[in-house]
């Protein structure tokens, strides 16, 4: 519980946090010119001199010394003291209240955003769903993420970045078939009730967004993106039936996974292509090209290969071929036209166009 202890005219940054949070949520809202910021302490945790929650709320008959229940609000931005602030100024947490009642002697400050309207799927192994959307994001972290449930029993994500795409599905209960898609950097926020929880409910909101909520009614929500030409995977037999040109592959197996190193090695060569090949010894060498003075070699055994060309694979595919290496066995194929990776610790295949 919260006490006022200042009222004033709401502050230009005040404004513009609870703006921009309202849009974002795409409620199309503007905050008026008679709403009130209330400086409010919390006498349990903050002294006088550290007034630290400034809270945004309609125009109502609130006084300093009344009782605000803030639990309902809605955060919307944080506020650092400047380099040169007295040592004792601390932030300032800003917040939204799009309702403001009073009840009894306490006035009940509430931001809800309008519930869901429709089920889509509900995980009782959360924290398998976790390490798949996650890993799968790792993969691809830019770009755009699809989430599609399948009546049969998968939810499945779908992440594509220019000519690459990443997938991988898991275990879900889905009434009917659906897909969505996100922006795959502000989908990280999906991961809040999905940790440690024990059952989990995916559901579209009234506000065109994916809510996500656990048992708890912990909930992450995340703005629907317009549709998109979902990416076709190539068919299982694609290389040994339907290749153009030389097929060459690359399996890695190694306990550990190709260590440290190897990352930095491949970090090095960053934004452009990652090529890898194995050496007479059978250790496997990662090199930005065959110009490459000074590639870096990793000793086998773990490794083996399919034809004898180094074979070039952008960034982003060689930091999913050390992710899942770390996991697991990696297969690597590429012909003339197109390259896949199938990781099988998560099964996550990615496939991109040469």
């Amino acid at each position: 519980m919260f006490t006022v202890v200042e009222l004033r005219p709401i502050s230009d940054d005040l404004r513009l946090a609870a703006d921009e949070w309202l849009a974002r949520n795409g409620l199309g809202e503007e905050l008026g010119e008679d709403w009130l910021e209330l400086v409010c302490e919390d006498g349990d945790v903050f002294t006088p001199d550290k007034l630290m929650l400034h809270l945004a709320v309609p125009p109502g008959e609130v006084v300093a010394g009344d009782s605000v229940d803030v639990a309902r609000a809605q955060t919307v931005g944080q506020l650092w003291p400047q380099a040169d602030a007295p040592p004792d100024e601390v932030p300032r947490h800003l917040a939204l209240a799009r309702t403001f009642e009073r009840r009894d002697d306490t006035w009940f400050a509430a931001c809800e955003l309008p519930g869901p309207v429709r089920e889509l799927f509900t995980v009782e192994h959360p924290k398998a769903m976790l390490s798949v959307m996650e890993a799968t994001r790792r993969t691809l972290n830019r770009g755009l993420m699809s989430i599609s449930g399948d009546p049969s029993g998968r939810l499945s994500f779908t992440l594509v970045e220019g000519d690459i795409a990443a997938w991988a599905s898991t275990e879900a209960l889905v009434p009917e078939a659906f897909t969505y898609w996100l922006d795959a950097r502000p989908a990280t926020e999906l991961a809040t009730p999905i940790r440690d929880a024990t059952r989990v409910v995916g559901s579209l909101g009234a506000l065109d967004d994916l809510i996500i909520a656990n048992e708890r009614e912990v909930q992450a929500r995340c703005v629907l993106e317009d549709d998109q030409p979902a990416p076709e995977p190539l068919p299982e037999d694609y290389f040994e039936n339907h290749a153009e040109g030389r097929v060459e592959g690359l399996s890695v197996d190694r306990e550990g996974g190709l260590g440290r190193e190897a990352l930095a090695a491949i970090a090095n060569l960053r934004p452009g292509d990652v090529t890898f090949a194995l050496a007479d010894d059978t250790s496997l060498v990662i090199a930005g090209g065959p110009d490459d003075a000074e590639p870096f070699r990793i000793g086998g055994p773990g490794f083996a290969a399919r034809g004898n060309a180094p074979i070039a694979v952008p960034y982003v595919v060689a930091l999913a071929l050390y992710d899942g290496a770390a996991g697991g066995t990696v297969e690597l194929t590429v012909d003339a036209r197109w390259g896949r990776l199938h990781r099988a610790d998560q099964g996550i295949t990615v496939q991109w166009r040469r």
